[in-house]
């Protein structure tokens, strides 16, 4: 049970050695550093430390939840350009990226956390209102944390995807286990070491590291909510093992994410946007841009962005000019390459790259491809691709496009693009997606207070902002009232003949037929 947002496991035994993460640079396949697994047998141990530490923690005030979570957020700022090149290295980013969509993503996410959290976990009135005439009491609301809350987190955003949700669940009071992905096994250290410096309290936050059976220990193991972030076969499994314990869970699923371009879209200033939103991260980003519906004639849009794959730059992130780095590993590679063919064969047409790039003994490099397809059949063998790879499609008129984005499984992010906002914002507002962005993808995505997630496959829950923070709290209402008084519902029910009147009375007042 593998948090690999690539759907396998494929790789793991390859990358495990005397129970050891063997973390390699994808751009070159160096060994870089290891990392000791947690044995399955050690993870329940961990949730039973943690649940001892969270006693302490949820009673303490948010000041001092609010005072260790800013701590870290200094450090990891501080070290942004380590994190920088630590991500480049280990998951195969440039640089630029690394900074952009996951080191200063996860301060703006956490820096919100910190200002925010504490109004957004205030205690509310419930006022009686109407129904006071029914002697119904008034209230607090007040929002209280699940205990222990396991996280499984994924690799293509190794800070971005993992630090800001463990923030929300401490600053909603709980304690975390997170299991870094096995694919990210440093970024995993390296993140544990800074919650330790920071001062989070001891056990309070456990990093395991492994496999598939470590990430099913902590499935399987005593805690109150779950939070994965990856693949739809691996999603499901996880959810359905939770579901039949009654543990709530978090999912954030793959996306196959549709951009319909509209007729008066310019072109120039799109294609460069729908080329960055297609690529960035090598295409390894559940809400990058996979399917381009342009309304009209998708030839000159699927040349544009031919043109665009082809001038992109793919090699080693470290070296200078390059645009894009390496997938996360060969099996990725290859397995995106035969979907490729399935969609070629199925009646797509390759319009630029989709062929190993550089020395394939040594990086898993794939260059940048654009299909063009007349039918869902080629779309289709695409379905779920994660990496380097886009197909372009025309349709008659809007409400085809519409319905071609809906029409499949996944429903995490998708984009409108045209000059005129208002006609775009009415397609926005048809279309099935956690969200939607409109001449802009991928980036909005990093807001701090917009939710974050998707329906359908792509899973259910949102995390950053209030609502995200929420999904680490439970909702509990306190209703209280004088002792004694009166109390006309109280057996017997003979004993009250006036009782019924009353009710009557009240839905002539309140619920009267129209």
């Amino acid at each position: 049970m593998t948090n690999d947002g690539q759907r396998t496991t494929d790789n793991v035994t390859a990358l495990t050695e005397m129970n050891e993460l063997v973390a390699r640079n994808p751009a070159t396949g160096a060994e870089i550093g290891r990392v000791r697994v947690t044995a399955p047998g050690e993870v329940a141990e961990l949730v039973a430390r943690a649940r001892a530490a969270q006693a302490e923690w949820s009673r303490s005030s948010w000041k001092t939840r609010r005072g260790v979570i800013d701590r870290w957020r200094r450090i990891l700022s501080r070290d942004a350009e380590e994190w920088a090149a630590l991500i480049a290295s280990e998951v195969g980013k440039p640089r630029m990226e690394a900074m952009g969509g996951d080191v200063i993503s996860t301060l703006d996410a956490i820096r919100w956390t910190v200002n925010h959290a504490g109004a957004a976990m205030a205690e509310r009135r419930i006022g009686a209102a109407w129904q006071r005439v029914l002697l119904m009491p008034g209230g607090r609301l007040r929002w209280v944390p699940f205990g222990v809350v396991g996280i499984l987190g994924t690799w293509n955003y190794p800070l971005f995807l993992n630090a800001p949700p463990i923030a929300q669940a401490l600053a909603a009071g709980n304690a975390v286990v997170w299991k870094a992905s096995e694919l990210a096994a440093l970024c995993g250290r390296r993140l544990g070491e800074s919650l330790r410096e920071a001062g989070v309290p001891e056990d309070l936050v456990a990093v395991v590291q492994g496999g598939p059976q470590t990430g099913r220990a902590l499935v399987d193991a005593a805690i109150d909510k779950a939070m994965f972030t990856g693949g739809v076969e691996n999603g499901r499994r996880v959810l359905a093992a939770l579901g039949a314990r009654g543990i709530p869970g978090l999912a954030e699923l793959s996306g196959f994410d549709p951009a319909i371009v509209l007729p008066d879209a310019p072109r120039e200033s799109t294609v460069r946007a729908l080329t960055w939103a297609s690529f960035v991260g090598c295409g390894q980003t559940c809400v990058a841009v996979k399917r381009a519906y342009i309304v009209g004639d998708s030839s000159p849009w699927a040349e544009a962005l031919a043109s665009g794959a082809k001038a992109l730059r793919v090699g080693d992130p470290t070296a200078p000019g390059v645009d894009i780095g390496p997938m996360i590993s060969a099996e990725a590679r290859d397995r995106l390459k035969a979907m490729i063919a399935s969609s070629v064969a199925a009646g797509g047409r390759l319009r630029a790259g989709g062929e190993p790039a550089g020395d394939p003994a040594a990086g898993a490099f794939l260059s940048p491809a654009v299909l063009e397809a007349d039918d869902d059949a080629a779309e289709d063998a695409l379905a779920g691709a994660f990496g380097p790879v886009v197909v372009v499609r025309g349709f008659p008129d809007e409400d085809a496009a519409i319905a071609a984005a809906n029409r499949g499984p996944f429903a995490l992010a998708a984009s409108v693009w045209g000059r005129d906002r208002r006609r775009a914002g009415a397609v926005a507002r048809r279309l099935q997606a956690g969200m939607v962005t409109i001449n802009d993808a991928v980036t909005p995505t990093a807001h701090a207070s917009a939710p974050f997630g998707g329906g359908k496959a792509s899973g259910y829950g949102r995390t950053k902002g209030p609502i995200g923070l929420r999904e680490f709290l439970q909702p509990q209402a306190i209703l209280a009232r004088s002792p004694g008084g009166f109390r006309p519902q109280l057996f017997p029910y003979d004993a009250m003949p006036l009782l019924r009147r009353f009710f009557a009375f009240y839905r002539r007042l309140f619920h009267a037929q129209q």
